[in-house]
C-alpha cells in the first residue's frame, strides 16, 4: 500500500497536544507546492499527528518517508502502531534536506496500523514529513542495540557508579531501561599474570578471565540480555596490529596451536552452554583484517589462517548450534579489505554466518550514508546478514583527566563533540542501519559505553582511559542523551 500527502487530504490527519501548545499541522513545500507534515511552535511543545490505515492484509510492514529536521528536541520520532499495542519507532536524524527514514517489522494481525510523527521540542524547533509508503514486506525485524560491557565489574569495583538522573543505579538496569537488549563481552585465556608479558601489562586481579566472565555473562542473561561473546585467543587486547598468541599455545606446532584453539573454544562454550548462558552471537578473535594468532594465523599465511577459523566455528557450532558464527573486521566502508578477506573466507571454504564490521568516523573517516553503501554491497556480494561489532563517538573533546581521547575528532559527520552531539551521531546511525537493503543489518555494539571515568583506572596498568569522552554515561557517571538513541528506536 502507498499513499503521500500529495493524494491523501488534510482531514486524514489527527493532531494532538499534551499540554497547551498545539503544533502546526500541513504545510506547503513551495515552489514545488508538496504538501508535508510539520510540527512546530513559538514555544516549548509536545504534540503528534497521527492517521489510521484500515483493510490491511495481515502480516509484516516496513514503512519508509521522507525527513527534514531542526534538531534540538527531547524526542522527535515517526512511529508505526498495529493494533496489537506494540509500537514500533524511528528517531529523526537531524537534518536540513530531505532525507530517507524507516521503520521496519511493523507486525499487523487485525488489519490495522496507525502511523505517526511525535515530537516533544522546545520553541522554534521543527521537524518535517511526507512521501509516506507503508509496504507488505514480510519480514520480521529485531534491531540488536547494544555494547561492550567487559569494562564494568573493574569499573564498578574501582568505585565507578553509575547513575540516571543523578540517581545510582545498577549499569545494566540502566542500560536496560533504555532499550538495550544486547550485550557484548569479550575473554581473554589469561589475563594478569605477572609471569608473562604482555598479560603481565593487564590488571592482576584478572579481569576478563574465564571465571569473572561467566559471571558476568550470567548477570547479563538474568537480565534478559542476549549475548555476543568475543574470544581473544590472547592474554591481552587484540586488534589488527596486535595479536599474540596466549603464553600456553606458545611453542606449539601448527598442527597443536589449531587443537589448543578448538578444545580451549569447545571447552569454555560448553562452560557457557552449562551455566545456561548459550551466546546468540560468537566472534572468533576481534578485528582479525590480519589474522590471528601470530605469526602463524597472520593473513600471509592464509591457508593456517583458514584452518584455525574453521576450527573455531566447528567448536561452537558442536556445543551450541544456534550460536551465530561472526567475524570481525575493521575499517567499516574499506571495500578492498573486505573483498580480500572474505573472497578469501569463499575461496578457502572458511564457514561463518555474520560479517562484523567495526565503524568510527574518526577511524573510518566515513559517513553514515558511506557506511549504509558499503554494507549494500557487502550483502549483495556475499549474502551475508551484518552485525556492527564497534562504533564510537566522542562526547566531549578531551577526557575525565582532560587529554584527548582515543578518538582524535568525529570524523565527517556534522555533530560536535558534545553530549547532544553523540545523540544526533546515534539517530543517524540506528537510522542508517534499519535502511540497509532487506534489513540485513542486524544492530550495533557500541564501543566502550560503560568504561567510565574513575581516576587512576585505564585501559591497562598505568595508562590512562583513553575512552571515557566515547562512553553513553558522563564523567559523573549519569546517563547521556545518547541513550535517548537506544530508547526511541526499536
Amino acid at each position: 500500500m502507498y499513499f503521500s500527502f500529495e493524494t491523501n487530504q488534510q482531514a486524514d490527519w489527527s493532531l494532538f497536544s499534551n499540554g497547551n501548545q498545539v503544533a502546526e499541522g500541513i504545510q506547503q513545500d513551495h515552489p514545488s507546492s508538496t504538501e508535508y507534515l510539520m510540527l512546530q511552535h513559538t514555544a516549548s511543545y509536545c504534540s503528534a499527528a497521527s492517521r489510521t490505515i484500515e483493510k490491511l492484509e495481515n502480516g509484516y510492514y516496513t514503512l519508509t518517508a521522507l525527513t527534514q529536521n531542526s534538531g534540538g528536541q527531547q524526542t522527535c520520532y515517526i512511529f508505526a502502531e498495529a493494533v496489537s499495542g506494540e509500537t514500533r519507532i524511528t528517531s529523526l536524524p537531524v537534518s536540513s534536506e530531505w532525507i530517507p527514514v524507516i521503520i521496519r517489522g511493523i507486525e499487523v494481525r487485525d488489519g490495522k496500523c496507525t502511523i505517526g510523527l511525535f515530537t516533544e521540542g522546545n520553541g522554534e524547533n521543527w521537524c518535517k514529513v511526507k512521501s509516506f509508503e507503508l509496504v507488505k514486506s514480510d519480514e520480521a525485524y529485531e534491531l540488536l542495540k547494544g555494547g561492550d560491557i567487559s569494562e564494568m565489574p573493574r569499573i564498578e569495583e574501582n568505585g565507578g557508579i553509575y547513575k540516571d538522573h543523578h540517581e545510582p543505579m545498577d549499569g545494566l538496569e540502566i542500560l536496560k531501561a533504555y532499550g538495550h537488549n544486547i550485550v557484548r563481552i569479550r575473554l581473554y585465556n589469561d589475563p594478569g599474570n605477572k609471569d608473562y608479558w604482555p598479560s603481565n601489562q593487564l590488571d592482576a586481579r584478572g579481569y576478563q578471565n574465564e571465571e569473572r566472565t561467566l559471571a558476568l555473562v550470567k548477570r547479563a542473561k538474568d537480565m534478559g540480555f542476549q549475548i555476543q561473546f568475543s574470544f581473544h585467543y590472547s592474554d591481552y587486547w587484540t586488534n589488527g596490529l596486535a595479536q599474540h598468541k596466549p603464553h600456553s599455545w606458545e611453542g606449539l606446532s601448527f598442527a597443536e596451536l589449531r587443537e589448543a584453539l578448538y578444545q580451549y573454544t569447545r571447552a569454555f562454550m560448553t562452560r557457557l552452554v552449562e551455566q545456561g548462558t548459550a551466546p546468540e552471537y560468537v566472534s572468533l578473535g576481534n578485528e582479525i583484517q590480519g589474522g590471528m594468532c601470530y605469526p602463524d594465523g597472520a593473513i600471509a599465511n592464509w591457508l593456517q589462517l583458514a584452518e584455525l577459523l574453521k576450527a573455531g566455528y566447528q567448536a561452537v557450532k558442536e556445543v551450541s548450534e544456534t550460536s551465530k558464527v561472526v567475524i570481525h573486521l575493521d575499517g567499516a566502508t574499506e571495500d578492498e579489505k573486505y573483498e580480500q578477506f572474505f573472497g578469501n573466507c569463499e575461496r578457502y571454504g572458511v564457514p561463518y554466518d555474520i560479517i562484523g564490521p567495526s565503524y568510527y568516523p574518526f577511524w573510518t573517516q566515513a559517513s553514515v550514508q558511506q557506511l549504509v553503501a558499503f554494507c549494500n554491497k557487502l550483502v549483495a556480494r556475499f549474502d551475508k546478514d551484518i552485525l556492527l561489532m564497534e562504533a564510537g563517538f566522542n562526547w566531549s573533546a578531551v577526557t575525565g583527566a582532560g587529554m584527548r581521547g582515543q578518538l582524535e575528532n568525529n570524523g565527517p559527520e556534522p555533530y560536535e563533540s558534545t553530549p547532544e552531539g553523540q545523540r544526533d551521531f546515534m539517530y543517524s546511525l540506528m537510522n542508517g542501519i534499519k535502511l540497509v537493503d532487506g534489513g540485513r543489518c542486524l544492530g550495533v555494539l557500541y564501543w566502550d559505553p560503560v568504561m567510565i571515568y574513575v581516576p587512576g583506572v585505564g585501559w591497562q596498568k598505568d595508562a590512562p582511559n583513553v575512552v571515557d569522552n566515547t562512553t553513553l554515561f558522563d564523567f559523573e557517571g549519569n546517563a547521556l542523551p545518547s541513550m535517548l538513541a537506544y530508547k526511541y528506536n526499536n
